[in-house]
């Protein structure tokens, strides 16, 4: 273990929650307050890999400093590779004035990559607060990947695209199916997060706090799965329908269409002004939803960070192969 001042720094032990819990119901003022069982769904619950949590506390079990991450399996050019999306990044309100509480951050990201980097582990992301953000380029080697773009379509704009004879309904969990659609999809993909069933279920239909629709479209006759979405109510926005996750091949239009006539029409019915979607640029489906079904481009606040130890994969080209949708940002 280490001590900075009268803080130890070390990893996660079982215990921690209620410091953990309380800390980041004070470092995100404004965001819902965040329950015992969302944070064990969260770091617990997950298919993916073990807590992978650094942090600041003092003897008397008060948490000033949190370095965390989801680990992730991802797709490299098709061989499996680790990853980890920064969660829960966050420095104690009254920490951040002087210098004390940017040493005991550092202090607490050093030892997470010390600790949870390993051979295996190829990339790293995350969407910290400009002030963290700025600690973290400085003096953890993070840099910034992009602007966050979002896909926005107004409700109000008429579907001028064909809605194919495929069948589209609600689930409420996805089954192994989607194991054989991802094996179908994968190729598409120089570097994705593995949209396995146990992922996407762990992801939407486990989460403790949002109602997220879990989205299916079938063949009529044979009723093979042809494709997938995810989509909840707001996210950046309340008047929004946010467009959670997508899996169909690039080449399958009908079933890209009929999703999209579906989601739309989830847009009109539950009375939101938009729907949007993340799909980074540049990418055929990305520019795609602009040219053929009538999304704009629209810049938000938000900036990806990232960290790659795979040869080749600096900023220019993860920006250019990196395929995310809204679901690889953890705050929606």
């Amino acid at each position: 273990m280490k001590k900075d001042a009268e803080y130890v720094i070390r990893s996660y032990q079982p215990g921690d929650e209620a410091a953990l819990l309380a800390l980041h119901n004070s470092a995100f003022d404004g965001a819902v307050p965040r329950s015992l069982e969302h944070w064990r769904w969260r770091f617990l619950q997950n298919p993916l890999g073990f807590p992978e949590i650094t942090l600041a506390i003092n003897d008397e079990g008060r948490c000033t400093a949190v370095y965390a991450a989801i680990s992730h399996h991802l797709l490299l050019n098709g061989k499996p590779i680790l990853g980890g999306l920064q969660t829960d990044v966050a420095i104690a309100p009254d920490h951040r004035t002087g210098l004390a509480g940017g040493r005991q951050f550092v202090s607490v990201g050093k030892l997470f990559r010390e600790r949870f980097v390993t051979p295996q582990t190829g990339v790293e992301w995350g969407f910290p607060e400009p002030p963290l953000q700025r600690i973290c380029i400085r003096y953890l080697k993070v840099g910034v990947l992009r602007d966050v773009v979002f896909l926005c379509r107004p409700a109000e704009r008429k579907l001028s695209f064909a809605c194919p004879e495929l069948e589209t309904h609600r689930v409420e969990r996805f089954s192994g199916e989607v194991d054989e659609l991802w094996d179908r999809c994968k190729s598409d993909h120089v570097l994705a997060t593995i949209r396995n069933a146990a992922y996407l279920n762990w992801r939407y239909a486990d989460h403790p706090d949002i109602d997220y629709g879990l989205v299916e479209v079938r063949e009529p006759q044979t009723r093979r799965l042809r494709g997938v979405a995810v989509f909840r109510e707001g996210g950046w926005d309340h008047q929004l329908l946010s467009i959670m996750d997508w899996l169909c091949p690039f080449k399958d239009r009908e079933v890209e269409a009929r999703l999209l006539h579906h989601l739309a029409h989830e847009t009109k019915t539950r009375a939101k002004l938009y729907l949007i979607a993340w799909m980074p640029s540049p990418g055929p489906v990305f520019h795609r939803f602009q040219q053929d079904y009538g999304f704009l481009a629209k810049v938000t606040p938000f900036q990806e960070s990232y960290r790659s130890w795979s040869k080749g994969a600096d900023r220019r080209w993860l920006a250019d192969h990196w395929y995310q949708t809204m679901g690889d940002i953890d705050f929606f």
